[in-house]
């Protein structure tokens, strides 16, 4: 854990909590039982920065613009939604997020936050 200086950054703390747990799920599936997550928060510009990166099985430069398609997945079991819902709840935040993977060498998931900026209606 690396923590940078507290942040005030207007959320909807139960939506953002369910994009980020999407985020760790895959985290933790690509360990596969052993490796390390670590997170990082900082602020870059005008905006907060949670990066959360695992030593896992990474991803190739095939997959990656696919990841956050409806129904894509590259497991055995699962939806293929959890990456779609957590991209459209941080976008509902005025937010982004970036990935960087290369296989057999993890992947580092950069959610971006703007610092001031209301939340956009989801309904």
């Amino acid at each position: 854990r690396e923590f940078g200086k507290p942040t005030e950054i207007y959320i909807d703390p139960d939506r953002m909590k369910e994009a980020l747990l999407n985020i760790f799920t895959n985290a933790v599936h690509a360990l596969h039982g052993k490796g390390t997550i670590f997170v990082k928060t900082y602020v870059d510009g005008d905006s907060a920065v949670i990066e959360i990166q695992d030593t896992g099985k990474g991803m190739s430069e095939e997959i990656l613009p696919y990841i956050f398609d409806p129904f894509f997945t590259t497991k055995d079991t699962g939806t293929g939604l959890g990456l779609t819902i957590a991209q459209r709840i941080i976008e509902e935040h005025n937010g982004r997020v970036e990935v960087e993977s290369q296989p057999h060498r993890g992947s580092i998931f950069k959610v971006f936050i703007p610092l001031q900026s209301e939340i956009k209606n989801s309904k």
